[in-house]
């Protein structure tokens, strides 16, 4: 049965608990584990209570041969991934290391490869991305571990996380909500959306925040109620990379961590947040559908079956043989609920090496 209370290692997040704050490294350690420990150290310096990384995969993101000009010139997005792929044996090392410094560690993931190698190096709590929310084999397996979830809930529908939230079989959940933007205008983070998810759903609600300013969306979202809240950090946001550039840097985490604080120390304070007028832009509206922000990103992160090998009619489909991707420049066919369909039919036609799969592949037309 789900909660408004739940445990994330020793700590107790939601009902009156201090918000838990999730500085998020994503890929800014830029490959170099000295770089990573050292923004661990800044996340703890800063009081934060909790560390994730990405532990992410290149070959279970986009089909191969992904482009997005706008970010990132002509390069194939696959490349990319690559060059920001962790060791497996990072997982456990940083967590403790994250432990030795007094937070917890967590990460974040879009595929199995990459939930397993969370699972088997003993993360604290696993963060089901936006961008993976539905992926429902996915989230199937991460419930199974029986660790803490996170799940964000950027660019999906309220349909969609409903569907999600059903499928997580786990006592310790918890949800951010989320504007899938990088970075997120502060006109359009629709917080009033936390406030109808901490209404809706008997989970604890958070905010994950993409917006550039350490203090103005987060010391809002608290004064509303956020039980978690969760940032990207840099050492150094004029870096290269896909996440540096909307992040915020040491002196800034310090001061968000303040400002958080200070909002539920200080009820006169919190009180003036929630009255201030020029708040009311962030408060926008409630999630229906996806947000004008994120009318972009979702094109290419929208999630579908796609083939791993070229196969002949006839051929009885095997877990190797499939596998979900972000969509990138393709047009997605099957949703991932139906991997389990899919795994154990029969092909009526040939299929192709990184061709989104469809019911015509395996339902024979009448």
């Amino acid at each position: 049965m789900k909660q408004k209370v739940i445990n994330i290692g020793a700590r107790q997040i939601g009902g009156d608990n201090k918000c838990f704050i999730i500085a998020e490294m994503g890929s800014n350690h830029d490959g170099d584990f000295a770089r990573a420990k050292d923004l661990i150290d800044i996340a703890c310096e800063a009081g934060c209570d909790a560390v994730k990384i990405q532990v992410v995969y290149a070959e279970e993101c986009y089909p191969p041969g992904t482009r997005y000009p706008a970010h990132y010139g002509d390069e194939d997005l696959a490349d990319i991934i690559k060059r920001k792929e962790i060791p497996k044996q990072w997982v456990s090392d940083l967590r403790r290391y994250a432990h030795n410094c007094g937070i917890l560690f967590g990460a974040s993931t879009d595929g199995f490869i990459g939930l397993d190698t969370m699972i088997n190096n003993g993360v604290d709590f696993v963060k089901i991305p936006s961008f993976a929310l539905s992926n429902i084999p996915l989230l199937i397996r991460a419930s199974k571990s029986k660790l803490p979830i996170i799940l964000g809930t950027g660019v999906h529908s309220l349909g969609q996380v409903e569907e999600a939230l059903m499928v997580i079989d786990t006592v310790d959940l918890a949800m951010l909500h989320c504007v899938s933007a990088y970075p997120a205008s502060l006109d359009g983070l629709n917080l009033a959306n936390m406030k109808f998810y901490d209404e809706a759903f008997p989970v604890p609600i958070g905010f994950s925040d993409h917006s550039v300013d350490p203090k103005i969306a987060p010391g809002f979202a608290v004064a509303l109620g956020a039980k978690l809240l969760e940032k990207h950090y840099t050492y150094d946001k004029k870096m290269p990379g896909p996440d540096h550039y909307f992040a915020i840097e040491p002196q800034e985490l310090r001061v968000m961590v303040e400002e958080v604080r200070k909002v539920e120390g200080d009820s006169e304070y919190r009180d003036s947040l929630i009255q201030n007028q020029d708040n009311f832009q962030i408060y926008g509206e409630i999630r229906t559908g996806i947000y004008d922000q994120e009318n972009d990103i979702q094109k290419r992160t929208r999630l579908g079956i796609y083939f791993l090998n070229d196969l002949d009619m006839g051929s009885i489909l095997k877990p190797s043989d499939v596998r979900v991707f972000r969509c990138g420049n393709t047009e997605p066919k099957l949703h991932p609920r139906y991997l389990d369909v899919v795994v154990g039919a029969t092909l009526v036609t040939d299929a192709s090496k990184y061709e989104s799969v469809s019911w015509e592949h395996i339902i024979e037309k009448r």
